[in-house]
């Protein structure tokens, strides 16, 4: 069995970007998760929209230079560049119906795990309490979510801020070494 050492030292001296980026991320998600959404529509309705205007140009050009009209490529440049656009002025609708739709899926979990604590209550109290506590907090997240900001992105911001933190202090730690 042949055993190979791999040398470290370059990966120690690369400083983590990606870990900062991430923390960056996490920050926004967690303090200003509707804006992070919305931002991210309008970033996707400009990547569509500028397919579509490709789309164009390539159809004009292939009309051009070989005299031959492709409806095909037209179709997907109209429909791209609607769809682009659509996402573009609606993106702060869809954040709120995103929104809306999770606050209401939390709330209807949090009835759910509501009515599951009531079967618990005769045989098992630690199970009752348990389901009941996830319950209030399901139903207390569904409705701040549906008048203030998506609290699942929130979650996972700070999710990512603890992720990012981590590699942070691991890269220090490493360095010292």
């Amino acid at each position: 069995m042949k055993v190979t050492l791999v040398n470290n030292l370059k990966r120690k001296n690369e400083f983590p970007i990606s870990s900062i980026i991430l923390l960056v991320l996490g920050i926004f998600l967690t303090f200003n998760s509707n804006g992070v959404l919305s931002f991210a529509f309008i970033f996707l309705g400009c990547l569509i929209t500028l397919f579509g205007i490709y789309k164009f140009i390539k159809y004009y050009q292939i009309k051009a230079q070989f005299h031959y009209d492709d409806p095909l490529i037209m179709l997907s440049a109209v429909t791209s560049t609607l769809v682009g656009l659509l996402t573009i002025f609606l993106a702060s609708f869809i954040t709120n119906a995103i929104q809306i739709i999770t606050g209401i899926w939390l709330i209807s979990t949090g009835i759910m795990k509501f009515s599951t604590s009531l079967n618990y209550k005769t045989y098992s109290f630690n199970k009752y309490l348990l389901n009941l506590l996830m319950a209030i907090l399901f139903i207390i997240f569904g409705i701040y979510s549906i008048f203030a900001d998506n609290i699942v992105l929130m979650i996972f911001g700070i999710f990512i801020m603890i992720y990012a933190i981590t590699n942070l202090v691991n890269y220090f730690i490493n360095l010292k070494r």
